[in-house]
């Protein structure tokens, strides 16, 4: 009978899996339950020992987990994709249309490089950041993603950010 190539994938996985674990073991050696337990020397007599102290090795799944859980918010990739831009200090200038500077100041600070889509929703790329409708950057939130940009709404009204030209 011939198997799929899911099936082959998964026997794969499982065979890496297992000669890891034999490996392990092997190497490192086999640690959990001892087969005398305290419950069977004498009341007050220490077990009696012959030969060198063995030292318990720790196995690769005990350092895997001193090493922790990365929590799920965190995007390991983010911080290689982008360097964030040095902070700019804005001059205070008298008011004559705040809104269109808040709009023109986050068009000119935030770079649309691509757009994804599928059924379960919407994306673009800003500044080599991916950003999902409904999620905030530079104070203002993605509203909506269309073939040609992105729609950010927030304190100076919304904002559209185009596609750069193919050439």
């Amino acid at each position: 009978m011939a198997m799929s190539r899911e099936r082959k994938i998964y026997a794969a996985v499982l065979l890496v899996a297992g000669a890891g674990l034999a490996a392990d073991r092997a190497f490192l050696g086999i640690s959990g339950a001892r087969p005398v337990q305290a419950a069977e020397f004498p009341s007050g007599q220490p077990p009696e020992r012959s030969g060198p102290i063995a030292i318990a090795t720790p196995t690769l799944a005990s350092r895997l987990k001193l090493v922790g859980d990365v929590p799920r918010t965190v995007d390991l990739l983010e911080a290689t994709l982008q360097r964030l831009p040095a902070p700019v200090e804005a001059e205070v200038q008298p008011v004559r249309d705040q809104a269109a500077d808040l709009r023109g100041q986050f068009a000119s600070s935030h770079h649309l490089s691509a757009l994804a889509s599928n059924g379960r929703g919407a994306n673009a790329l800003i500044n080599g950041r991916a950003v999902s409708i409904g999620e905030e950057i530079g104070g203002y939130v993605l509203t909506e993603v269309t073939r040609e940009g992105a729609v950010f709404s927030g304190p100076g009204g919304t904002v559209e950010l185009k596609l750069p030209q193919a050439r």
